[in-house]
């Protein structure tokens, strides 16, 4: 059996843990001090436990066995048991007076406690002050960062983070990490993942995030709570184009089709945006048909997406829109 409370000790019946340490003195002809340094302990450990104020080690029993040839009078499997029942005993006493003094706690209370805990080691210095992040006004890069976010961002409770192809995407990160640093006047933090081509960049803060919720991002999995975008944004066309260049920037991209019809190869550009999100796939396809342009939806299939099917329609995209993204800019019949 494995002991809870941390390295096993040893519960010998009353004056025989004295009797143990005063054999070992006797036979090995040494002192208090001399014994500890064998042990690898203090003498005053030493003493106490000849005083049996607390219970011996183990380990510390087992060495001295084998240097002295001195046996307990239990067996050890006994004596941690008879150790571990006390402990216990002295655990549910504890809770019970706990209980007593202040009653049954409840997730209100010990969030309050944690509050309180918190802001007293903020007051000590062991945690830094709570950051403070710029809160920018409704933009159009502001709204265009939105567009990031609900394409390959996510919100938790205490952080935001924006997931990048490393390689294809590499200067697309520049310009993210640009963006948010001139929104919320903090530099954002970006780790590369180990064995994959991918880059994050994340801001730490509950008061960032607790902005971003109120200007309508919703927390967790973005296909599971279909989320769509904030009506600031919808009721405002600049803002919706904006938006819209920066999902396209992220779960979109231009793409060349090439057929062949009588053994004559053709090609020509689409562009193309898939999302599992159903109010995010009809923003983009409104949006797009506002500008002119004639897209493609489709939403019935587990493949979603939203595309233009040929390159005049591309170019009136890059053209009227445009991409913060070379990846979608650099397009090759």
């Amino acid at each position: 059996m494995l002991p809870r409370y941390g390295l096993p000790h040893l519960k010998f019946p009353p004056g025989e843990q004295r009797k143990f340490i005063q054999k070992a003195l006797e036979i090995s002809k040494l002192d208090h001090k001399s014994i500890a340094k064998i042990i690898g302990l203090s003498s005053r450990t030493v003493r106490d436990w000849k005083r049996e104020i607390c219970c011996m080690s183990e380990k510390a029993a087992a060495k001295i066995s084998r240097e002295y040839s001195i046996h307990p009078p239990i067996s050890k499997n006994i004596l941690i048991r008879d150790w571990l029942d006390k402990k216990l005993m002295a655990s549910r006493m504890g809770g019970i007076a706990c209980y007593k003094k202040y009653g049954l706690g409840t997730p209100e209370g010990r969030r309050k406690g944690g509050i309180a805990g918190i802001a007293k080691r903020r007051q000590l210095g062991i945690f830094g002050p709570i950051k403070t992040f710029n809160k920018p006004k409704a933009s159009v890069k502001l709204a265009e960062f939105i567009g990031i976010m609900l394409g390959d961002g996510h919100v938790d409770k205490s952080q935001i983070s924006i997931t990048l192809n490393s390689i294809a995407d590499a200067n697309y990160i520049h310009f993210v990490v640009k963006l948010c640093k001139g929104l919320f006047k903090h530099m954002p933090r970006v780790l590369k993942r180990k064995k994959e081509n991918a880059k994050v960049i994340y801001y730490c803060g509950v008061n960032l995030v607790k902005y971003l919720v109120s200007l309508g991002l919703v927390p967790g999995h973005k296909v599971k709570n279909q989320v769509g975008v904030p009506s600031w944004i919808s009721d405002n066309f600049n803002y919706k184009v904006a938006c819209l260049r920066g999902l396209m920037d992220t779960d979109g991209g231009v793409f060349t089709h090439k057929y062949k019809v009588n053994n004559k190869l053709y090609a020509y550009l689409n562009i193309c945006f898939t999302n599992r999100s159903l109010p995010l796939l009809h923003f983009v396809y409104q949006t797009l048909k506002e500008l002119g342009l004639t897209p493609k939806l489709k939403d019935k299939v587990e493949n979603k997406k939203v595309w233009l099917y040929n390159t005049h329609e591309v170019d009136k995209y890059l053209s009227l829109v445009g991409s913060s993204n070379e990846r979608l800019n650099k397009h090759i019949l």
